[in-house]
């Protein structure tokens, strides 16, 4: 692993004067000037360079003598990825005939809603490893923003998953792309990221900005702390500060619940114990879990209620379920690939992030209570506990009718 280090200062001059201090043995991947921050590392290349670390190590130094500054490891989330879920080794041939995001669309009734909204109007921003700007499913017509680390490119993917997030909320065939996502007129953000908590961060700050100059977001989230165990909240508080800012600008946040329900002992068909982490419990931001096509729970889908339900500001969890299908045909990073076990909580969580984009498009004036009630009170019950599916399978027809007063 890359070392990553976030360097903290107290005032502006310490921050704008630090960021001319370079050196050939450090990177600088994030600058934040609102929460006055660089996330510094040392390229892969050098890591068993004793030279370059001792080089790193004296510019760390430098920064916390002479410009007060405060230096942290870079906190790390992970990929959603229990299991070999998205190991390439584990991905089955492409095979026609196979069930696909076509037959996604038609479980939850998208196209049903179609008549209604496709997402005109409105921007999902994907925060993930990144989207490969060459598939058709990505006209450059939809491209309404980007972010990344210093250096990168957004619009390239460094693993496919952030390409199939992508491609569920708001792929498009218009362009000869070979899925339609659930909002395939929305616009799209790539947001690219490690998933390091400074990265994070700085999207958030930027979805904020976005969001204060009228622009209407929802963003897909589809990462956590691969874990069985309660993990500790971070000491730094500046992601979950930018998250909470993010919610009160109005972007509209979604998560996958998480693939974590067999690391925590879980047996299948158990809706215990739970294995919904830290901030997906908010009940500001909406956990989805995933289901088989046959309606039954996914082994490792995060059961509820969630690790802080009870707290104030949380609300029992997963919110609701999205269905993502055994060997299932979906678009990962330059291809189509067949996913044995599923597209995890990371493929259902975008289609409910395009099912809040129908729903926004339709009606822009919804609240964020709105929006989620809309979205809970419509699903289907699985005939499972609360604690495995929420309020149930979403219906984005029944949805966009109750939206539409029709219910």
């Amino acid at each position: 692993m890359a070392r990553r280090y976030k360097v903290h200062f107290s005032n502006e001059d310490s921050y704008y004067a630090a960021r001319a201090f370079e050196t050939a043995s450090s990177t600088t991947r994030v600058l934040n000037e609102q929460r006055r921050f660089i996330a510094l590392e040392l390229p892969p290349a050098l890591q068993n360079i004793t030279e370059a670390e001792r080089t790193l190590d004296t510019q760390i130094n430098s920064f916390a003598k002479y410009y007060g500054a405060t230096i942290t490891e870079d906190i790390q989330f992970d990929m959603e990825a229990s299991s070999d879920i998205f190991n390439p080794l584990h991905f089955g041939p492409e095979t026609p005939g196979q069930p696909s995001l076509d037959d996604v669309r038609a479980m939850i009734l998208a196209e049903e809603a179609w008549a209604f909204s496709q997402g005109q109007g409105i921007t999902i921003a994907v925060v993930d490893t990144g989207i490969n700007g060459n598939r058709p499913e990505f006209p450059s017509a939809r491209r309404v923003g980007h972010w990344e680390p210093v250096g990168d490119t957004s619009w390239t993917d460094w693993n496919g998953h952030g390409t199939m997030c992508a491609c569920i909320a708001a792929g498009s065939t218009s362009g000869n792309g070979l899925f339609n996502g659930i909002a395939p007129d929305a616009g799209i953000i790539a947001c690219k990221t490690y998933f390091y908590a400074t990265e994070l961060t700085a999207i958030y700050d930027y979805l904020t900005g976005l969001a204060n100059q009228g622009m209407t977001i929802i963003a897909t989230n589809s990462y956590g702390m691969q874990t069985g165990t309660p993990p500790s909240p971070p000491a730094d508080p500046d992601f979950l500060n930018a998250l909470m800012d993010a919610v009160a600008a109005g972007v509209h946040i979604f998560f996958s619940a998480g693939n974590y329900h067999d690391l925590a002992g879980g047996d299948p068909d158990e809706c215990n114990p739970t294995s919904i982490w830290l901030h997906k419990c908010r009940e500001d931001v909406m956990s989805v879990a995933t289901c088989k096509l046959d309606k039954t729970m996914w082994y490792y889908s995060s059961r509820g209620p969630g690790q802080h339900f009870g707290n104030t500001g949380t609300n029992r969890k997963p919110d609701v379920t999205a269905p993502t299908p055994q060997n299932g045909r979906i678009i990962f990073g330059d291809t189509i690939r067949s996913l044995p076990d599923g597209w995890g909580t990371s493929g259902a969580c975008p289609q409910v992030a395009g099912l809040a984009a129908l729903l926004l498009a339709k009606k822009p004036s919804l609240t964020r209570v709105e929006l989620f009630d809309a979205i809970r009170s419509t699903a289907t019950t699985l005939g499972h506990s609360v604690d495995c599916q929420g309020a149930g399978m979403i219906d984005c027809k029944q949805a966009i009718d109750t939206v539409n007063g029709l219910v």
